[in-house]
């Protein structure tokens, strides 16, 4: 049973990504934080990129820097 327990803790820690905006106004993806307002960076989640928008695979390098750090603590 404590591993059953385990393993949903880990589980429950699953980050979400966000498209938003970075300092120059274009698409990346974020990392939000656990609270699902902020990003592992500290941009506060406003509303999603325009649908229809160009879908970039550009990620926010302090948001990934961030998780990165979060995964190999736990």
């Amino acid at each position: 049973m404590g591993a059953d327990l385990d393993v949903s803790r880990r589980e429950l820690r699953v980050h979400e990504m966000w498209c938003g905006s970075d300092d120059a106004g274009e698409p990346v993806w974020h990392v939000l934080a656990t609270d699902k307002t902020s990003t592992l960076c500290g941009v506060d989640k406003r509303q999603e990129w325009p649908p229809g928008s160009e879908p970039t695979d550009r990620h926010c390098f302090p948001c990934m820097r961030a998780f990165q750090r979060t995964m190999q603590t736990s």
